[in-house]
Order: C-alpha cells, then structure tokens, then sequence
C-alpha cells in the first residue's frame, strides 16, 4: 500500500499530475505495482474505498483543552476582559469543581 500512498503524495506536490483526466490517469495509475482494489479505487477517485484499503478512520474529531493560566495578572492592570466593579463574576464549573 506504500505505492498508494506515495503516489497520493505526488498528486498533492504536482499540479500537472492532480490534473491529468481520462487515459493519461490510467497511464499514471498504470504504471503502479498495486492489487486489483486499490487499483479501481484510485481510477475511480474514491476517497472512501482509498481510506478502507489503508485503514484510513471514516471521521476524526479534534478538541482543544486550554491549560490553566498559573501566572496570574496583577489586580493594577486592567486588560478590559475582566467584568466591571458593579458586576459579579460568573462562576464555570469545571471537571474539578467550581473556581
């Protein structure tokens, strides 16, 4: 599957190569050492048989966790994003508990 891989990593470097249609495709494509599946796949543009033959996941999820800010500001400077005297703070709760 190394042949799949690094041919789709040509097609992203090489404009020309992302571009080629029909019979000049299939040349490209033909001229890989690849099984009969990743073969069709790769003629057809399937993404999702592509991902299947290289145990690619059907759908990743990314989440960002801030870390704690342990530098606390000094209460002279004033960056604007605090609440006002006359408002209360909000509290959030967290995993740990309220803060």
């Amino acid at each position: 599957m190394s042949n799949v891989i690094e041919f789709l990593a040509r097609l992203g470097a090489d404009p020309k190569l992302a571009a080629l249609e029909g019979e000049a495709f299939e040349a490209a494509v033909g001229e890989l050492a690849l099984d009969d599946a990743a073969r069709a796949a790769l003629l057809a543009r399937d993404a999702g048989a592509l991902g299947d033959l290289l145990g690619g996941r059907p759908k990743m999820i990314c989440m960002l966790f801030p870390a704690d800010d342990d530098q606390k500001k000094d209460d002279d400077q004033d960056d604007g994003d605090g609440p006002l005297d006359d408002e209360q703070p909000q509290q959030s709760v967290r995993r740990d508990g309220l803060h």
